[in-house]
């Protein structure tokens, strides 16, 4: 997977741009739009090709075999 990039935030902005009709208005959205969804891909992205490298996923459990009253 490559580096997120200026041009990559250009081209989906455009593409958002255009899909609403090309409006004159709040042009910044589109670009903070396009980013925040090409930032959200990769990490989803990045998450599946973790879970699918074979690696067993660790789960971190709080002993439960000590009570309040146990503790001097």
């Amino acid at each position: 997977m490559h580096a997120l990039t200026e041009q990559d935030i250009r081209t989906r902005a455009y593409e958002l741009w255009r899909a609403a009709g090309g409006p004159n208005i709040k042009l910044d959205a589109f670009w903070y739009r396009a980013e925040k969804e090409l930032l959200r891909e990769r990490a989803r992205e990045e998450r599946g090709s973790h879970a699918s490298n074979g690696a067993p996923r660790r789960t971190v459990r709080r002993r439960r075999d000590t009570t309040p009253t146990d503790i001097h």
